[in-house]
C-alpha cells in the first residue's frame, strides 16, 4: 500500500524543464538581434564604384542564389590536392570517392542545418541541397535577400554591353558564426556568352579548303587533326577516362551522333546534369555550336575516353553550381 510520501504531480516543475528546454531550441534557431557580423568580400564588382544607380531592384522579384559553405579543413585539402598532382607524392593519382571527400572535407551536418535554418529564417526557399554539403540552392525576394544580407539591390547601365545589371551596393554581411563563405547570384554583371568565330564563305575558309591537308571531305579541317597537331606520337587515348564540361547552353545529341559518324569515332556515352533547373533545350545557335563543340574537341583529343559528363547550367547559371553537382547527384 503506498505511503502518503509518494511521487507527487510533477507538473510545475515538468512545465519549467520543458520551458528551458524550448528557450535553449529557441535561442539555437534564432541568432541575438546585436550577434556580431562578418563581411563576405567580392560579391560588389568594380564597375558598381564607378557607376550611379538607376533604381533599386523591385522589393518583389525573386532571384535563385546558391549559398556556399567553407570546406572542413582548408588547408588539409589544399595540401591534398599539391599531393595528388605530385608524381613525387606517395598519393599521386589516389582520388576520393565522393562520399570520402565528404567524410573528410565536407562541412559537417550541424553547419548544414544551421544555413539551411538560416535560409529558412529569411523566408527563403530550400530549392536544393546537395550531398557534399558545399552549397545550399535557395530562392528568395529581393526584400528577403536585402534584409538577410544586409544589402541593396541595384541596377546599373552596364559599362560595356547594352544591357543593364544588377548588383548589391555593398558587401554582404552574415552572423559571424554562420558557416557561409559565398553567395552567388547577388550580381549579373558577367553573363556567360560564346566565343566561337564563324569564317562562313569567306576567301580565308576557300584557302583552307584548298590547302588539301585537313583529314576531312576536300581537305578540310576537322578534330582530329588538332590531335594530329598538338599530340603527334602520342598513343595515349583516355582510355577508360571520364571528362567533365562546364557549359552554359544546351546541345543536341544528334549533332554528337552525326560528327562521330563522320570522324571515325566510336560512340562515347554522354551524361548530362541539369543546373540551377535549367532543361538542357539548346537556347541559342552560337551557344548550342559551341557546347558541341567542346564535346567534339574531347573527343577528338581523346576518342577512347568512356564518358563525357556535360554540366549544363543555361546561359543564366551559376557557374559554382557544379561544386555542389561533382558526384554526379543531390539529395
Amino acid at each position: 500500500m503506498s505511503s502518503s510520501n509518494d511521487a507527487k504531480p510533477a507538473g510545475p516543475a515538468l512545465f519549467w524543464r520543458l520551458s528551458a528546454i524550448f528557450i535553449l531550441v529557441l535561442t539555437r534557431q534564432l541568432p541575438a538581434a546585436d550577434a556580431p557580423l562578418k563581411t563576405l568580400p567580392g560579391h560588389v564588382p568594380d564597375a558598381v564604384r564607378r557607376l550611379s544607380a538607376r533604381g533599386n531592384l523591385p522589393p518583389t522579384n525573386r532571384l535563385n542564389l546558391a549559398i556556399g559553405l567553407p570546406a572542413r579543413d582548408a588547408r588539409g585539402l589544399d595540401d591534398f590536392v599539391a599531393q595528388i598532382s605530385d608524381p613525387a607524392s606517395p598519393n599521386y593519382r589516389r582520388y576520393l570517392t565522393p562520399e570520402q571527400f565528404t567524410a573528410r572535407f565536407g562541412p559537417t551536418e550541424a553547419d548544414y542545418a544551421d544555413v539551411t535554418a538560416f535560409a529558412r529564417r529569411n523566408h527563403f526557399t530550400v530549392t536544393t541541397t546537395h550531398a557534399n554539403r558545399l552549397l545550399l540552392d535557395v530562392s528568395g525576394s529581393v526584400a528577403d535577400i536585402q534584409k538577410a544580407f544586409h544589402i541593396t539591390l541595384r541596377a546599373y547601365a552596364h559599362p560595356s554591353e547594352a544591357r543593364d545589371f544588377y548588383a548589391p551596393d555593398s558587401e554582404p554581411m552574415v552572423e559571424s558564426s554562420l558557416p557561409v563563405a559565398d553567395i552567388s547570384g547577388l550580381n549579373n554583371y558577367v553573363l556567360p556568352h560564346p566565343k566561337s568565330l564563324h569564317t562562313g564563305s569567306s576567301s580565308s575558309s576557300q584557302a583552307i579548303q584548298k590547302t588539301g591537308t585537313g583529314s576531312a571531305s576536300g581537305g578540310s579541317y576537322m578534330g582530329k587533326d588538332f590531335r594530329a597537331a598538338y599530340l603527334p606520337g602520342v598513343t595515349l587515348t583516355g582510355s577508360g577516362q571520364i571528362v567533365g564540361l562546364v557549359e552554359f547552353d544546351g546541345y543536341y545529341a544528334s549533332d554528337i551522333s552525326a560528327y562521330e559518324t563522320a570522324a571515325g569515332y566510336p560512340s562515347v556515352t554522354l551524361q548530362n546534369v541539369l543546373l540551377d533547373s535549367y532543361n538542357g533545350t539548346p537556347r541559342s545557335v552560337n551557344g548550342n555550336e559551341e557546347v558541341s563543340l567542346d564535346i567534339e574537341v574531347a573527343l577528338a583529343l581523346a576518342p577512347g575516353l568512356s564518358e563525357i559528363v556535360v554540366f549544363e547550367a543555361g546561359p543564366s547559371g551559376l557557374p559554382n553550381e557544379v561544386v555542389g553537382y561533382f558526384d554526379k547527384k543531390s539529395q
